[in-house]
C-alpha cells in the first residue's frame, strides 16, 4: 500500500513539474468585482501577448485631479486574478499615481492556460503598453511585482531590451530561482524529500532572475521582504539583492505574513519615500 501511495505521489508531483506550470500557477477566471464597487474609477485594458493570446487588465486612474506623479505597472501573485490582487495597490493611487495591472493567460479574463514562459511573454507585453502609456503621459513608469509576480519582474527588467526606460523597479517576496523554489516546497513533506533533486530537475530554470539579475540596467532597484514569510522565505529576496549590482535598496520585516509588509503602514511610507526619491 505505502509503495502504490508513493508512486500516486510521484506520478502526480511529476504531472505537476513537467506540465503547464500547475505547480506554480492558479489561476481564478471571471472576475469577483470591479474597482467601481467600492468607489473607484478604472478603464479596461486589452492588449495581444506575443502568441496572439488575449490579455485582460484594468488602469486605476490617480484619484487627484492634479497630473499624476507616475505609472507603476503592477505584476501580482499566482493564485485568483487582478479583482482580489488589485487591492494589495489601489491605496497609492491616493497619493498621485496611477496603477496598471494585468492578468496572466488564464487568469480573470484573459485567454489561454498559465505557464512559466507564457506568463513571461504576458509579463512583456505589459510592459511594452505601460511604457508607451507612461511615455504618452510624460510619466515615469515603475514595475512592481509581488511574489511569483516579483520573481517575474527580476527576470523582465533583466532581459527586457526597453527595460532601460524604467525609472524604477520594486520587488516585493520575491523567489529567486524556480527550481531552487521548487526544491525547498519538495522538501517539506516526508513523502516528497528524499525527491526533492530529481523532481526540482524536471523544472527549467530558463526564467530565474538568479540568473539574470546581474545584467539588468542600471535602474533604480528595491527589494522587500519579510523573514516572517512562510511561502518564500526570505533568504531568496537576500539572495537576489546580494546578485544585483547598484543602485540597489533593501527593505526587511522580522514578523509580517507573505506579501503583507505593504498592509502596514510603515512600509507604505517608506515605499513612497523611495517613489519619491525617483
Amino acid at each position: 500500500m505505502a509503495q502504490i501511495l508513493l508512486r500516486l505521489v510521484i506520478s502526480l508531483l511529476l504531472l505537476q513539474l513537467s506540465g503547464c506550470g500547475s505547480l506554480f500557477y492558479w489561476p481564478e477566471q471571471g472576475l469577483r468585482g470591479t474597482p467601481d464597487q467600492i468607489g473607484l474609477t478604472y478603464e479596461d485594458v486589452h492588449l495581444v501577448s506575443k502568441d496572439g493570446t488575449k490579455l485582460h487588465g484594468w488602469l486605476l486612474p490617480t484619484r487627484d485631479s492634479e497630473q499624476p506623479l507616475g505609472m507603476i505597472f503592477f505584476l501580482h501573485g499566482n493564485a485568483e486574478n487582478i479583482s482580489t490582487h488589485f487591492f494589495a495597490l489601489n491605496w497609492i493611487t491616493r497619493h498621485g499615481w496611477e496603477v496598471f495591472i494585468l492578468d496572466y493567460r488564464g487568469f480573470g479574463l484573459s485567454e489561454g492556460q498559465p505557464g512559466i514562459a507564457g506568463v513571461h511573454q504576458d509579463a512583456y507585453a505589459g510592459l511594452k503598453w505601460a511604457l508607451q502609456r507612461a511615455e504618452q503621459q510624460n510619466l515615469p513608469l515603475v514595475l512592481l511585482g509581488q511574489s511569483i509576480g516579483a520573481t517575474t519582474a527580476a527576470t523582465l527588467m533583466s532581459v527586457a531590451p526597453e527595460a532601460d526606460q524604467l525609472a524604477g523597479v520594486v520587488l516585493d517576496s520575491p523567489f529567486s530561482g524556480y527550481r531552487r523554489i521548487a526544491r525547498e516546497k519538495l522538501s517539506e513533506s516526508w513523502l516528497t524529500w528524499v525527491f526533492q533533486y530529481p523532481l526540482s530537475w524536471t523544472i527549467s530554470d530558463r526564467h530565474s532572475p538568479e540568473r539574470y539579475i546581474h545584467q539588468r540596467p542600471a535602474v533604480p532597484l528595491l527589494i522587500m521582504h519579510s523573514c516572517g514569510d512562510q511561502v518564500i522565505p526570505c533568504q531568496h529576496g537576500q539572495r537576489l539583492y546580494q546578485l544585483a549590482a547598484e543602485p540597489r535598496f533593501y527593505l526587511q520585516d522580522e514578523d509580517a505574513a507573505h506579501i503583507r509588509m505593504l498592509a502596514q503602514l510603515n512600509w507604505r511610507h517608506e515605499l513612497l519615500q523611495w517613489l519619491q526619491q525617483l
